[in-house]
């Protein structure tokens, strides 16, 4: 299955281990995939497909909680699909709300993310922007807008498309 629906991916490890196998299948056995992830056990370790990196943060404090220290995480990484020989990379739409007080930083910090913004809407109480993005410049919203807005806004990130690419993917590439 190509789970090309899943347009990002995380592998997990355990740092004690020789056998990574044996430990993605025991980790298996405890996470129900859903519709917003799937589950793979590979010869490097636990393969995890997601919707968007929300969708991995239950899973990794979960895998957090039972192996603490022992638990290696790589870095949330961008599926990029082939067609032909042409590379295609995910677009994702993106709906953030917040206070007017953040609304230039959110703005500011998306332009430097190489969002379209499709709509604003700007009010005394409460700004939403809605935005397209390419998900290789997406990875560590949640990070960022939490600093960005002292923890209040909220966002919301899902699949829209993939497009054609002029050059291969590098960097955090998948």
């Amino acid at each position: 299955m190509d789970h090309s629906e899943f347009p990002v991916e995380r592998l997990a490890q355990l740092a004690s281990s020789p056998f990574q196998i044996g430990f993605a299948r025991q980790v298996m056995r405890m996470l129900a995939p859903s519709d917003l992830i799937a589950f793979e056990a590979t010869h490097d370790g636990l393969l995890m497909r997601a919707q968007n990196e929300d969708a991995l943060a239950k899973p990794v404090a979960l895998l957090r909680d039972i192996y603490h220290d022992d638990l290696v995480l790589l870095p949330p990484q961008v599926r990029y699909m082939s067609l032909g020989n042409r590379p295609y990379e995910p677009i994702m739409l993106l709906r953030v709300r917040t206070a007017p007080r953040h609304w230039d930083a959110v703005r500011a910090d998306l332009a430097a993310r190489d969002a379209i913004r499709l709509e604003e809407n700007a009010r005394p109480s409460v700004c939403v922007l809605r935005a397209e993005v390419p998900l290789r410049t997406l990875l560590g919203y949640g990070e960022t807008l939490a600093k960005l807005s002292e923890g209040t806004a909220m966002h919301w990130i899902w699949l829209d498309r993939y497009v054609p690419m002029d050059d291969p993917p590098g960097g955090r590439a998948a």
